[in-house]
């Protein structure tokens, strides 16, 4: 027969546990122990145990617990809460549990990552400091360390944190990964593209980390190497927001390549594709402009050479094959048809205004 394990669990209330009991602060004493008592019993519904005693006074929170594990249980009970997103719980037990054991290294990193989750960064960095202090080889505590530090603005300790990961475990993708981050906000830019490639061997379909690279790649304007980066991370799965932003970076990307040839003038291929797409729609429906525009957005999701005057795309609603910029120049003016808001990603709005230029020079003197 399997004994059952009893817990004695002391709270102190502070300033740091007040907060987990909010319907009890400033209330009067009858008031306030009732509703401490009430919250406790409600937390500890989702275990799967007795409470055996409940005491509460201004100070303390005294809780005899037994567990219907002979090992802790309660563990993967409140990681359960945790997932689901019940914090208020979660994070109540964890501070229950750790009063019993304040070295239990898995309730510090659990509930460290929890007040991180929340946004408690002082907190969730008390813990998990603690938690390296007592066992330095426990690495994902050590990254969630590195990164509390980093979202606090301590870049320098989270980068030699995350740097310690690195050095222990290399073929850790979170420590390579946010390591590279933080190196990107020093701008130590070479050194964050070599953590962040290797953070893509590490796991290949690790969108964050494609996304990252891509970033790296193009700060050292290795274009090529960055779009690559870029399509990767649509690829991974392109309904992301992370995909959103990659598509974002790609866009800009292209509008700087397209500018750089002659700075702060029109291009004139980009004009004649624009002419062209005027002349080709004024023969059609709204609606088969539209199916064009949309056809052609859709491709771009997959990704468009604008540097390429290689005709090597085909789209369904039009004959023939198009370079990435005559197709773009394409979709730039089916949208100013029936969606003149609409942002496609690559301002042609000074080849544009030639073209239409030309567009109504030439309707009006066929007249």
């Amino acid at each position: 027969m399997t004994s059952k394990r009893v817990y004695d669990l002391t709270l102190e209330l502070n300033e740091k546990t007040l907060p987990l009991f909010p319907k009890a602060i400033g209330k009067s004493k009858l008031v306030f122990s009732e509703a401490v008592i009430k919250r406790i019993r409600s937390a500890f519904q989702h275990l799967t145990g007795v409470i055996k005693s409940l005491a509460v006074d201004e100070r303390l929170v005294k809780v005899t617990w037994q567990d219907d594990y002979e090992k802790q249980g309660y563990l993967v009970d409140i990681a359960a809460l945790l997932s689901k997103g019940n914090y208020a719980d979660g994070i109540l037990l964890f501070e229950l549990f750790l009063s019993a054991n304040p070295e239990d290294t898995d309730v510090l990193y659990n509930l460290g990552m929890a007040y991180s989750d929340q946004n408690n960064l002082p907190r969730s960095i008390e813990l998990l400091q603690k938690l390296v202090a007592n066992a330095p080889e426990h690495i994902n505590g050590r990254v969630a360390l590195g990164v509390a530090l980093l979202r606090t603005g301590k870049t320098g300790e989270g980068i030699a944190e995350l740097e310690t990961a690195v050095r222990q475990a290399p073929e850790n993708l979170w420590a390579q990964r946010n390591l590279g981050a933080g190196l990107m906000r020093v701008e130590r830019v070479a050194e964050a593209t070599e953590h962040l490639r290797l953070a893509t061997e590490i796991d290949p379909n690790d969108q964050a980390a494609w996304f990252g690279y891509g970033q790296a790649l193009d700060v050292l304007d290795k274009n090529k190497e960055a779009d690559d980066a870029y399509v990767k991370t649509i690829e991974i799965d392109e309904h992301s927001n992370i995909a959103e932003m990659a598509r974002q970076a790609r866009s800009k990307m292209a509008q700087k390549s397209f500018r750089s040839t002659v700075p702060g003038v029109e291009r004139m291929d980009a004009v004649m594709y624009c002419l062209g797409a005027l002349e080709k729609f004024a023969g059609m429906s709204p609606d088969q402009v539209q199916k064009i525009g949309f056809e052609i957005a859709i491709l771009g999701t997959r990704g468009l050479d604008i540097n390429s005057s290689t005709p090597k795309y085909t789209i369904k609603t039009l004959p023939g094959q198009f370079s990435g910029l005559h197709l773009l120049c394409y979709e730039y003016v089916a949208f100013k048809q029936f969606a003149p808001g609409q942002d496609i990603g690559i301002d042609f709005s000074k080849e544009y205004r030639i073209a239409m230029s030309l567009f109504e020079e030439k309707a009006g003197g066929e007249k």
